[in-house]
């Protein structure tokens, strides 16, 4: 069953940035947290907390998001088991968020941009 989903906020909660020993392979690592809203029921807040490292530079911090999850229709279902199941299409916002904030900061920095795509994180269970 197709739910409706729609994110409503993704914010940056803290992020750092710090000297990494030099390695030839990226160290990365993530975890996804998530509870429904006790105010709303259809609300689920997500938090994302990352680390990349890579080329000398860390990079760490804390991305949360709001989804708004709805059952177009009057069959019931388990949302928190759609998304036990699915967790990673359901934080593809957070991933997102988390590779743009490494390539941002790593620039701003002075250094090369360090570049993730978003299937990295995918890929790093």
């Amino acid at each position: 069953m197709e739910l409706n989903k729609q994110v409503l906020q993704t914010f940056l909660r803290e992020a750092h940035v710090r000297d990494f020993e030099m390695q030839e392979e990226p160290t990365s690592m993530h975890r996804l947290d998530y509870v429904q809203n006790p105010q709303d029921p259809n609300i689920f807040e997500f938090k994302l907390t990352f680390m990349f490292a890579h080329f000398g530079t860390q990079i760490d911090g804390v991305i949360e998001s709001s989804i708004l999850v709805q059952n177009p229709t009057d069959t019931p279902v388990d949302v928190m088991e759609d998304i036990k199941k699915d967790e990673d299409g359901y934080a593809i916002p957070l991933y997102s968020k988390a590779s743009a904030v490494i390539a941002k900061l790593s620039e701003d920095r002075g250094s090369f941009p360090l570049i993730v795509p978003v299937d990295h994180w995918f890929s790093e269970e």
